[in-house]
């Protein structure tokens, strides 16, 4: 249960990191937007961890 909330709530993040990398591409902010992408690909990766309890 434990994992799945930790899942739900890092799948939840990366959604959000990748809206805001949208609008910092709107605004030619392009090394806020990779940073943001780059946290994304994290709380994506997490998320599969946390679901499947494996990495790749």
């Amino acid at each position: 249960m434990q994992r799945s909330i930790f899942g739900i709530f890092t799948a939840f993040l990366c959604a959000i990191c990748v809206l805001l990398a949208l609008e910092a591409f709107r605004k030619r902010r392009h090394g806020l937007a990779i940073i943001f992408l780059l946290n994304a690909f994290t709380n994506l990766v997490n998320s599969i961890h946390a679901f499947y309890a494996t990495l790749f």
